[in-house]
């Protein structure tokens, strides 16, 4: 209940209240939020001395990862608001035409994303310019929630698939059958919520990843088109999609899912890289642990 409470109030204050006025709202509860919590604090710090492979992090760095959090979730509460005018107001796109082109091979797409920058913003955007797109997610523990979280992306046309059923036909197939219909599957590919990971090196360092998109690939043959919505100086973001990943066609079943995802870490470690206050994972991501829901 107190969750539902917070997001509501959240969202009817960012709707009230000017852009740079939330922000500015956001950021104090996130300096409160890695001030008080440190568990989360030396998570995040933990997360950026791997990624930057140094041990000089500074508090400035691990602030900036709660704040940039917090903007992230100004955004998605402000999705009432968001129209195919304002996006293209807020938002710089690159590389559109290869999910476009994509699309025109009739096969699907699958939309590889991390969780970096504002990954929600990323499904509206395709959405707003004409795109079909259908995001797997995560299912809240309260069902209030759940529900914000989906109105929330139904206002921008985003259809969200549960992956309360991973592991069961029923889940596959909703998936499968986007991608027969040739529609977008979006997936954010650097945690594994199904516990049947492929052991993988991430930064240097081994930990089992998600297979999903590379199972989705060889099923159906839908390319996999790698894309990040990044925030930039003065409250704009940078959507950059990439030329989809391809691997050989002849590799045996085994092979050819550790190539797709090996692919697909690489590509995400060059953006988390390059963001690396953007990259909101709370918790040291490199040990096991189970996986909090935000």
């Amino acid at each position: 209940m107190f969750f539902y409470a917070l997001y509501w109030i959240g969202s009817w204050g960012t709707l009230l209240l000017p852009r740079s006025v939330s922000y500015w709202i956001a950021c104090r509860l996130a300096d409160f939020w890695c001030l008080w919590c440190a568990k989360d604090r030396e998570g995040v710090r933990h997360n950026l001395e791997q990624i930057l492979g140094t041990r000089e992090v500074s508090e400035a760095q691990v602030r900036e990862v709660f704040r940039n959090f917090g903007k992230y979730l100004v955004d998605f509460f402000r999705f009432q608001r968001l129209s195919p005018e304002k996006m293209r107001q807020q938002v710089t796109i690159e590389g559109l035409d290869w999910m476009r082109e994509v699309l025109r091979s009739g096969r699907g797409a699958i939309g590889l994303t991390a969780h970096l920058g504002n990954y929600e913003l990323a499904g509206a955007v395709l959405a707003l310019s004409g795109l079909p797109v259908n995001a797997v997610v995560l299912t809240h523990r309260n069902p209030r929630v759940n529900a914000f979280f989906e109105r929330q992306r139904g206002r921008v046309g985003v259809r969200g698939i549960p992956l309360t059923q991973a592991g069961r036909r029923s889940f596959f197939e909703s998936a499968l059958s986007v991608l027969r219909n040739n529609q977008i599957l979006a997936l954010v590919g650097d945690r594994d919520f199904s516990n049947h990971g492929l052991k993988l090196p991430f930064f240097g360092k081994w930990l089992d990843v998600p297979t999903g998109p590379a199972a989705f690939y060889l099923r159906t043959r839908a390319p996999i088109v790698p894309g990040f919505l990044v925030r930039e100086p003065g409250g704009r973001y940078r959507f950059i999609l990439e030329r989809p990943i391809t691997v050989p066609p002849d590799l045996k079943r085994e092979e050819a899912v550790r190539q797709i995802s090996q692919a697909c870490l690489e590509v995400m470690e060059r953006y988390i890289r390059r963001y690396p206050t953007q990259w909101y994972i709370f918790h040291d991501f490199w040990t096991p642990g189970p996986s909090v829901i935000l």
